[in-house]
């Protein structure tokens, strides 16, 4: 049997409408080197969490003032487009079930901690902005997941009712993400294209899937 639709949905965007993770761990590890604190790959995935100020803070030093960090992540932000954009490409079944949501009348948002640079490259470039009634990004909030903070924005502007947890679904692909989803009321589904089915399932994900064609098969 289906599961019963929500009445609300926000998703994450990197690693959540893209498979971009990789892009931005090149980016940080070139940035990293260029400013003296060199890092692995996975040095970079233990400390990338949090809002650009705290990332900073984890690779370059507590010692970072927020205008350095700033600036090194406008830097990255940059680059991680540059390298990304011959490659971009929603990941498999997004438009489809986009439409699907659209199409049973329940409004949507994007919730996530990357700039709103970076959304505007994936939403425009993708020609998906439509179907969001609401995009928020880093700039807006002071908390970075596991923090609910972004996820409770999007659900403010997209929806005036209180909702229940499985009213609402929230589509991640990240440890804290999950955290996150949970932390906002929600059902926290979980995409595989940077953590296991294990990991994410053990932070709360209700249900993991590769793509968004297995979602599709839950709903229809």
């Amino acid at each position: 049997m289906p599961l019963q639709l929500p009445k609300a949905v926000i998703f994450d965007m990197d690693g959540t409408l893209i498979n971009n993770y990789p892009f931005h761990l090149k980016a940080w590890q070139i940035i990293c080197e260029k400013y003296g604190a060199p890092r692995s790959i996975d040095e970079i995935i233990k400390d990338l969490h949090g809002t650009n100020f705290e990332v900073c803070q984890n690779f370059f030093g507590k010692d970072i003032t927020f205008e350095e960090s700033e600036r090194i992540g406008d830097e990255k932000e940059a680059l991680y487009r540059e390298i990304y954009r011959p490659h971009i490409a929603p990941v498999e079944g997004l438009i489809t079930l986009l439409q699907f949501f659209h199409n049973s009348g329940i409004p949507m948002a994007v919730g996530t901690m990357g700039n709103k640079a970076n959304a505007d490259f994936t939403l425009d470039t993708l020609g998906i902005r439509h179907f969001f009634k609401a995009v928020h990004t880093a700039e807006e909030v002071n908390k970075g997941k596991p923090d609910p903070e972004i996820f409770l924005t999007c659900l403010k502007s997209i929806t005036h009712e209180s909702l229940q947890t499985q009213e609402l679904w929230v589509f991640e692909d990240t440890s804290s993400g999950i955290t996150a989803a949970i932390n906002a009321g929600g059902t926290a589904f979980g995409i595989l294209t940077s953590k296991s089915e294990k990991d994410l399932s053990a932070c709360g994900a209700t249900h993991c899937a590769k793509n968004y064609d297995e979602i599709l098969k839950l709903v229809s």
